[in-house]
């Protein structure tokens, strides 16, 4: 057998071979449904495996980055769910979930400089009520009450009066501190808002107000 053939049989060989590998990869679609069968039966260690191979072979996939790093976060892997999370966050930079998850594994592996520095730069870059309130949450969290009432204001200015939520954080924040004049007047300008609000109407009765339409004060500061 001259050269030439042997050349054309080993090249031949080596198709075959990349062939059959790429045969036996199996299609993306299918792994990414297994991971979601185990990640919603909280098999969360066979869906982690799931998802790493679909980040492996794309690593851009921030759904899947993203699902690796909640599966993570339930077993608490917190390394893990942060390396996976801060990939999908720089994809996703606007989604909120995500941004959620990413701040939980910092808390819980005590990068409380790294977590605030995360959280200020979203709430300065986004001005979102919802940035603001998740500041002041960890902020309640770590035992930096001004630097949580702050957050809990910022919150109030920009949702301009739009939903209850950050009157009821405040309040929540009040009431924590002892504050329940201060409290008082957060629900009622909840009250005022979102008189229909569960939560509202419980927490003013248990500060001994009885909701109804003379109760309301407007939203502001």
């Amino acid at each position: 057998m001259n050269a030439s053939n042997r050349l054309s049989l080993l090249l031949l060989g080596l198709m075959g071979l990349l062939m059959l590998g790429c045969q036996s990869q199996r299609p993306v679609e299918h792994i990414r449904d297994r991971a979601e069968f185990h990640y919603e039966r909280g098999e969360y260690d066979i869906a982690i495996d799931e998802y790493q191979e679909i980040v492996d072979r794309y690593p851009g996939d921030w759904r899947a980055q993203y699902r690796l790093g909640q599966s993570a976060l339930r077993i608490e892997h917190h390394s893990r769910a942060r390396r996976a999370l801060e990939v999908a966050h720089t994809l996703r930079p606007g989604n909120d979930e995500i941004a959620d998850d990413l701040a939980e594994a910092m808390f819980q592996l005590g990068k409380e400089e790294e977590l605030f520095a995360f959280l200020r730069e979203r709430a300065r870059s986004t001005q979102s009520p919802r940035a603001w309130m998740q500041l002041g949450r960890y902020a309640m969290e770590l035992g930096d009450p001004d630097s949580a009432r702050t957050a809990f204001e910022t919150a109030i200015v920009h949702d301009d009066g739009q939903s209850a939520e950050p009157y009821l954080a405040a309040a929540r924040f009040a009431e924590e501190l002892g504050d329940l004049e201060t409290a008082v007047r957060r629900l009622r300008q909840a009250y005022g808002i979102d008189p229909g609000n569960r939560e509202v109407r419980e927490r003013l009765r248990g500060l001994g107000e009885i909701p109804g339409p003379t109760l309301a004060l407007p939203p502001g500061r």
